[in-house]
This record gives C-alpha cells, sequence and structure tokens, in this order.
C-alpha cells in the first residue's frame, strides 16, 4: 500500500512521542507560541501520572514535529477544535478546589462556564462537545441541577458562549434527571444536542433541537454520543442495547427525524466460548467528508476482549449500509478525514491511521486521547 506523506509524517511523530516528553509538574509543558497552521493535526484528551490526571492537547505539525500543551487547571478534554488559528478545548477542570466545573480553553485561557452549584462540594459538572455559529460558541455538557442526597444531579444543559455572555448562557435541557448532552451542531441557526435521559430506571437515547426534547428510540436503552451536519441532513451515532435486555449493546446510527435505530455491523467474535449476545458496541463519534460518511467505536467481548473499529456508511432514504473495518485491542474515541483521505482515528492511548496504530508514549505516563481535529 502506498502511504501519504500525511501518513509518514504522523508516523514520524510517533517516534517523536516515544523519545520526547516535559516534565509533567511543568504549568505549560510545552505550550504554542504560534497560530494553528493549516494541515496540523490537534489530539485532546488527558495523560495520568502519580495517581492525578492532566488535561492536555497535542499538536503534531506536518513537518514531523509536536508539542504537547498541558491547559491550567484541566484534567480532562473531551472535544478540541481549531477555527482562524484559535485553538478551543473543553473538558473539566480538576478537583483542586474541591468541585469539578465545565470550562472552555481558548488558545489556553480557561474560562469556567457559568451552572448553579458550580462552586458546591457536592457538585460537578463537564463540557462534552462544542460547535460554531457565527461569533457564537456552543458547548454541550451537564450541570449539577439540584442536590440530591447522594450529591448533585447531572443534567443535560448547551452554553451559548459570546462576548455578552463570557462565562456562558446556560440553556438547561433536563432539571433534576440524570442525563448527558454528549454532541451538538447548529443546523440553520438551531442548535441539535444528543445525548440521553433516565426515566423510570430506562436510559433513554435523546436529542434537542432547540430545548425541545425527542427520543431517539422507545424500545431500546441507549446513548446518542455524537452528531454531524451535512446539508440539510444530520447523522447522529451511539449505542442502543436489546430492548432494555442489557447483555447486548449495538452500535447505532439515526438520520435525521428517525425515531428508530439503525444498527452497524458488530465486531467479529474472536473467542469461541463467548456468547454471541455477551457484548457491547459502541459508534462514539461520526463525522463526514465530501459526502462520504464515517463512523468509529469499539467492541467489548464478555468485557475481557476488545476490538476497535470504524464504518463507512451509506444512507439511501431510509435503508443503511454499511462496511466495518476492525483491529485488535483498543477503544476508538473520534474520527477525522485528511484531505487526501486518510482515516485517522484516535482513542485508548493510540492513534490509527487508515487502521494501523501506534502508541502515543510520553515519558512516565499514560496518554488517553478523546478527540482529534485538522486546522483548516
Amino acid at each position: 500500500m502506498k502511504l501519504s506523506n500525511f501518513y509518514l509524517n504522523l508516523l514520524f511523530l510517533a517516534l517523536l512521542f516515544k523519545l520526547s516528553g516535559c516534565d509533567p509538574d511543568d504549568p505549560v509543558c510545552c505550550g504554542p507560541s504560534d497560530p494553528a497552521l493549516p494541515g496540523q493535526i490537534y489530539i485532546a484528551g488527558t495523560y495520568s501520572t502519580g495517581g492525578k490526571e492532566y488535561g492536555a492537547y497535542w499538536v503534531a505539525n506536518t513537518n514531523g514535529t509536536y508539542v504537547r500543551v498541558d491547559l491550567d487547571d484541566a484534567r480532562v478534554i473531551h472535544d478540541i477544535k481549531v477555527r482562524d488559528g484559535i485553538v478551543y478545548a473543553v473538558g473539566e477542570t480538576t478537583w483542586a478546589t474541591g468541585e469539578q466545573d465545565p470550562a472552555i480553553w481558548i488558545d489556553g485561557v480557561k474560562t469556567e462556564l457559568y451552572a448553579p452549584n458550580n462552586d458546591e462540594s457536592w457538585g460537578g459538572a463537564t463540557a462534552f462537545a462544542l460547535a460554531f455559529d457565527g461569533d457564537d460558541i456552543y458547548i454541550s455538557g451537564n450541570y449539577a441541577s439540584e442536590k440530591a442526597s447522594f450529591g448533585g444531579v447531572s443534567s443535560a444543559c448547551y452554553w451559548i458562549l459570546n462576548d455578552d455572555n463570557p462565562q456562558g448562557k446556560l440553556y438547561p435541557l433536563q432539571s433534576g434527571v440524570s442525563s448527558d448532552a454528549y454532541g451538538i451542531a447548529i443546523l440553520n441557526g438551531q442548535p441539535i444536542s444528543v445525548g440521553w435521559y433516565q426515566k423510570e430506571h430506562k436510559i433513554i437515547p435523546a436529542k434537542w433541537v432547540g430545548n425541545q426534547r425527542s427520543n431517539l428510540d422507545g424500545k431500546n436503552d441507549g446513548e446518542a454520543m455524537d452528531i454531524v451536519i451535512d446539508g440539510n441532513d444530520y447523522y447522529i451515532s451511539g449505542w442502543t442495547d436489546n430492548k432494555r435486555g442489557a447483555t447486548h449493546y449495538y452500535p447505532t446510527v439515526w438520520k435525521n427525524n428517525q425515531n428508530s435505530r439503525k444498527t452497524l455491523k458488530e465486531g467479529t467474535l474472536r473467542r469461541s466460548e463467548v456468547s454471541s449476545n455477551d457484548r457491547e458496541a459502541y459508534a462514539s463519534a461520526i463525522t463526514i467528508k465530501n459526502g462520504n460518511i464515517y463512523a468509529t467505536g469499539y467492541t467489548y467481548f464478555d468485557n475481557s476482549v476488545t476490538s476497535a473499529s470504524y464504518w463507512t456508511i451509506n444512507f439511501s432514504g431510509n435503508n443503511l449500509s454499511n462496511e466495518i473495518i476492525e483491529f485488535n485491542g483498543g477503544e476508538m474515541k473520534d474520527i477525522v478525514i485528511s484531505d487526501n483521505g486518510d482515516v485517522i482515528t484516535v482513542g485508548d492511548g493510540e492513534v490509527w491511521i487508515n487502521g494501523d496504530s501506534f502508541q502515543i508514549i510520553e515519558n512516565d505516563f499514560v496518554v488517553y486521547p478523546n478527540s482529534v481535529t485538522i486546522s483548516e
């Protein structure tokens, strides 16, 4: 197989990850000094050392060099985007001051997002994903909506961040109901958030158009995990179970206003002693490039064997066709497609390029990537 220059550069990046590294006690290990350049690859997540977690992102330049950026007071970064040379990252702060708060870092500068109960020790909230609409930044996540006997109830929400709302204006999607808004996208000026909420011990996959909720499935438990816009269409990825039997999770996608799932192919069983129904499969992320739909995720077999995978998807009306490409080990969390067609996925301490993997290795600690993007 002929390897693109992009592919070769990232392999060189892997070697640099193995040979390089910075002192994790340095507040900003290797900070950025220049605006993002077109074609730079950004990988965001967390790394663990000394029993502590640190939120960070890694910049891979097309010339093969890289830099790690430690973000102030960050415990984990869930999403990263680059626009007009500015880096935006969202996630959650550390417990250093007694609580975990949702936050955005813009070129490394932290802003805690406003939510009630942020300063309560029983609170705890996070920001999962971000999207842009003109000068407005939309961020999905959860907030501690009320005090309960065992602490705060984390309920789905989104924020709009702009000049008039520098700490974000909070838009609750649920109140006092366990729920999350994992993904967000903007269609014709309207935010669409995706996630789940709990009702009578059921985990219901849902979307919110603005603040209006609708269920994605009425028969099966599940979660919506990501959303992507294509013109006037939108696609959602996630998982659903076998009629709330909770023994078999299916990688699932939805298109537009479908309220029933379309399941993707699952990873191949690799152990004869594992029941075909005893598996958990997720479509963690979804993206579109040049009209082609891609999703990525993973399958657990009996909670002992993991198969990473990505799918190429084609919707024709209400019919779905998909092809799976799977690999031993790993949990793919996010996906991006380069301009020359390279499929880049991240997760579980690894980066996969067209299915070939390498581990992100820093000195004396482990990296857990959650998100990947390419600057335009």
